[in-house]
């Protein structure tokens, strides 16, 4: 008995500490204004509102970081050139020793203006630097300095110039249709590339990528965010934002970093636009799911460090689940043997319910839509299927 309450002490101890480090982060960034805008508002820097947000939820975040683009970043160590008002400060680069900060989250970005061809390709005018061999520097830095630290590559949003007549601004609204087309396409696939590339040269670093910029253009085109007026946004064509971009980029990072739904609880000010106040929770909900649906081929998540399941279980090809999405019921045919089957949540959490279950038919229509996994037990055999709900 008293071995059985030694260990199960030393697993709440695991349990705690992995939990303080999901809640407690220290940052720093290797960016530019797209994740710090210089103006007499903090409401323009993305740290800012990850202070906010995560103070809101009983988390903590102290932030550190220096503007550049990678071929700079890549000039290590690192000098830390920012401060906030309200953020806590995570390093003195003039006193300390980067190892000393503890960080555990580093988050790094690429100018917005190279995607005309492929990260691994060097820089005009620089016969020896690629984006990609710059960030390998700082990702091989870094692993020297703190090797359990998590990078996140902050997909940013690219320049507007190109897109609008005679490189004015503001966009009209096909103009601005273009923008977020490419943000969503031509500029993503860029950055998908780049984390690819990372991840073939580094297959043992822990290199993660938020979507920020096309996630933004989903919101600003798909959602009631859409009304949101151009000037309240973007303040010139480069392009720099106004508070409620930046509210919106620290959302989305947010929710990455620390692999949660953003409080909904938190009140934001007047001084981003009403309608995301008005429209917070499926705001939220909107990020969460396509952050959830941002996978390698294979099912595994670009953006989340843990995984809420794996889903490299064995397959079963006697077994099909339809239909997937669903809005209730999901039906398990074609198999030959007796199963058993348990429900996850997002965060690998089992949903204790009861469901109607009528011969192969579950019936999940009372569950919140989002991403669900289903582990099934057949013939010996452990089959983890996600399902989503809509």
């Amino acid at each position: 008995m008293k071995n059985l309450l030694q260990l199960a002490l030393v697993l709440c101890l695991i349990c705690t500490s992995s939990t303080l480090a999901q809640d407690n982060k220290t940052m720093y960034v290797f960016g530019h204004s797209l994740i710090v805008h210089a103006t007499s508002s903090d409401e323009t820097t993305v740290p800012h509102w990850l202070h906010l947000l995560a103070q809101e939820a009983g988390h903590t975040i102290s932030v550190s970081g220096q503007y550049g683009f990678l071929p700079q970043h890549a000039d290590l160590p690192p000098i830390a050139q920012w401060g906030f008002s309200e953020v806590p400060s995570a390093w003195e680069s003039d006193t300390q020793e980067f190892s000393e900060a503890n960080f555990n989250t580093i988050l790094l970005t690429a100018a917005n203006f190279i995607q005309y061809q492929p990260s691994n390709v060097n820089y005009h005018g620089n016969p020896t630097t690629s984006p990609l061999s710059a960030t390998l520097d700082i990702v091989d830095w870094i692993d020297n300095q703190e090797e359990s630290a998590v990078t996140y590559i902050y997909e940013n949003w690219p320049d507007m110039a190109t897109f609008i007549a005679g490189e004015g601004f503001p966009p009209s609204g096909t103009e601005f249709e273009n923008y977020n087309n490419y943000t969503t396409g031509d500029f993503h696939n860029w950055w998908i590339d780049y984390q690819d590339y990372v991840q073939a040269a580094r297959p043992s670093e822990n290199v993660r990528m938020i979507p920020v910029g096309p996630v933004l253009s989903k919101l600003l085109t798909d959602t009631p965010l859409s009304q949101v007026p151009i000037l309240e946004l973007y303040e010139d064509n480069a392009p720099h934002g106004e508070p409620t971009l930046y509210f919106l980029a620290g959302l989305i990072t947010y929710m990455a970093i620390y692999e949660e739904k953003a409080p909904v609880t938190y009140t934001i000010p007047n001084t981003v636009n009403a309608l995301v106040q008005s429209n917070f929770q499926s705001t939220i909900d909107f990020i969460w799911n396509e952050l959830l649906a941002f996978n390698y081929s294979n099912g595994s998540s670009r953006v989340f460090n843990n995984n809420p399941l794996h889903t490299d279980s064995k397959d079963y090809n006697e077994l099909s689940i339809f239909p997937n999405p669903t809005k209730d019921i999901i039906k398990i045919t074609n198999h030959n043997f007796p199963y058993t089957f348990e429900l996850f949540d997002s965060k690998g959490l089992m949903v204790n319910q009861k469901f109607d279950n009528v011969g192969d038919s579950i019936n999940i229509s009372n569950l919140s839509d989002g991403l669900y996994f289903l582990k099934i037990q057949i013939n010996g055999n452990q089959v983890i299927k996600k399902i989503v709900k809509h």
